[in-house]
């Protein structure tokens, strides 16, 4: 008897159907398996056999053969042991399914004594699914959730093999659906908030703007200045994501497993990875392909603290994929691309010790400052659109936050002001690229910005000087002009004005 089931193999952060062909003839008992299949998948022959055994299902001795096609699509992970069991009970007439098969997906990991587990990337396989023309998903109880993310597809959820085999008979349980099945969860709360930060009014401006469009950028100041703190308060204040943009980012987190709630992730999302990160670890790569921090803050914010003590093939191998929003790794089975549309915040001390250019207390020699210095300027900070420099916090700052009004009062206040800003600048570009890939000033082509960003006389004067004195780069000329889109973007202005271009250039600290 033959029979074939559908299944989906995840490749990069997208999802590819996969067909698992069963076929049971007379001969020697023996299971074989075919199809470019990694080692867990070779394994799974022993956890169907013996999980179906303990299900109570016995299977005839025969010659059992199972071919998952295309043979040219690698096959990984344990999500093919639900759809391969299924294949074999129907080809060995142990169930009559009443279900179309033609529109079902099945995926589960096996456990050996039936029970269906968790599996990795149920979201982009329902979405593939549904983008195929399947209707029907049979996929781990623990996952229901994540997949009633999608409309208008029917979820049946089995904790083992039997309710497998009930669903196939049509006797499982399709899962309710509320009005906001798998699309609720709740609101992350940021430990820091601008409220807590004493003084720093021009940081505070500085990363206002980045947040409204995007901006990549770099704090360079000397130690406990707050570079830190300032950071992990900028997803608070990001503009919300889309309904689109959400789905991106919680296929990312699905495949890589870490997935909160198994809900749809409706915040943006902050990684602050160790600055002894290898390259793959940040990138993304492996034996194994996994997405790596870059892609895991996509849509976010991606903070790299003391970005001078990095290694210096790590940052570099961040040029590419800022540049192009994306990562492609190629392998001899395949290529893998994974987004990377980042906002990119790196924080680093201008010197070893941390306080040049106080000579009353740094003491490093000009030799060591510069080579210091040398870890962190370079093509990397050329595509830092914000590079500002922190000072320190005042006595007086200080002091004056103690003896101000309430934490909650002031955080409601900074917050409502400072949101509103960011999210009507927001809400300006959202008009403004409708029907455009790009969504931030921060991503506009060069025809993009000759479109938008239209500048009068006074503006290209003031902005050839700084390019000529400055000695600024093609790129910094033109991320000038995106960030100055946005300081315009902040105040409501059509048009980007003298005073919007004085204002970019200033934040150009590295030039």
């Amino acid at each position: 008897m033959f029979s074939r089931v559908i299944c989906a193999a995840i490749l990069g952060v997208c999802a590819e159907l996969v067909y698992v062909e069963t076929d049971i003839s007379n001969g020697l008992p023996a299971f074989d398996m075919v199809g470019l299949l990694s080692s867990e998948v070779k394994e799974s022959r022993e956890r169907v056999k013996t999980a179906i055994r303990n299900s109570g299902v016995i299977l005839p001795p025969r010659r059992i053969t199972v071919n998952l096609f295309p043979a040219g699509l690698r096959k990984e992970g344990g999500a093919f042991d639900l759809s391969i069991a299924a294949g074999i009970l129907i080809a060995a007439n142990q169930v009559v399914p009443v279900l179309d098969m033609e529109k079902t997906l099945i995926a589960g990991e096996l456990s050996l004594d039936g029970r269906v587990n968790h599996i990795c990337g149920v979201l982009p396989m329902v979405l593939e699914g549904k983008k195929k023309g399947l209707s029907h998903f049979i996929l781990p109880m623990e996952d229901v959730r994540e997949a009633e993310i999608v409309e208008d597809v029917t979820i049946t959820g089995v904790a083992d093999i039997a309710g497998m085999m009930l669903a196939l008979r049509g006797e499982g349980n399709v899962c309710d659906r509320g009005e906001e099945a798998g699309r609720t969860t709740e609101e992350k709360t940021y430990k820091t908030d601008f409220a807590d930060i004493a003084g720093q009014e021009n940081l505070k401006r500085a990363v206002e703007i980045a947040a409204a469009g995007m901006h990549n950028m770099l704090l360079i100041g000397p130690p406990g200045a707050g570079k830190s703190m300032i950071a992990s308060a900028i997803p608070g204040i990001l503009p919300k994501p889309g309904l689109e943009e959400c789905i991106e980012i919680t296929k990312i987190h699905s495949i890589a497993g870490i997935l909160d709630g198994n809900a749809l992730m409706r915040v943006r999302p902050f990684r602050a990875p160790h600055h002894t990160i290898t390259q793959k670890a940040l990138v993304g790569g492996g034996k194994k392909v996994r997405p790596g921090e870059l892609t895991l803050a996509h849509g976010g914010v991606l903070f790299l603290d003391e970005f001078a003590e990095f290694k210096r093939d790590t940052i570099d191998a961040l040029r590419q994929p800022l540049e192009e929003h994306r990562v492609v790794i190629s392998r001899v089975y395949g290529i893998c691309v994974f987004p990377a549309d980042v906002m990119l915040v790196a924080a680093t001390n201008p010197c070893k010790c941390g306080y040049y250019p106080d000579r009353n207390r740094c003491s490093c020699s000009g030799y060591d400052v510069k080579k210091y210095q040398g870890k962190f300027r370079g093509p990397l900070t050329d595509r830092m659109d914000i590079c500002v420099a922190v000072p320190e916090v005042s006595i007086e700052d200080l002091q004056k936050g103690k003896k101000s009004e309430s934490s909650e009062t002031v955080r409601k206040r900074v917050e409502a002001a400072a949101a509103k800003r960011v999210e009507a600048a927001a809400a300006i570009q959202k008009e403004r690229y409708r029907g455009q890939q790009v969504r931030f000033n921060s991503g506009l082509s060069q025809d993009q910005i000759q479109k938008y960003c239209f500048l009068g006389e006074k503006e290209k004067s003031l902005l050839g000087q700084a390019f000529k004195q400055l000695g600024m780069s093609a790129r910094a000329y033109y991320k000038t002009i995106r960030v100055a889109r946005t300081i315009a973007d902040l105040e409501g202005c059509e048009d980007i004005r003298e005073c919007h271009i004085a204002e970019a250039l200033g934040y150009r600290m590295t030039d």
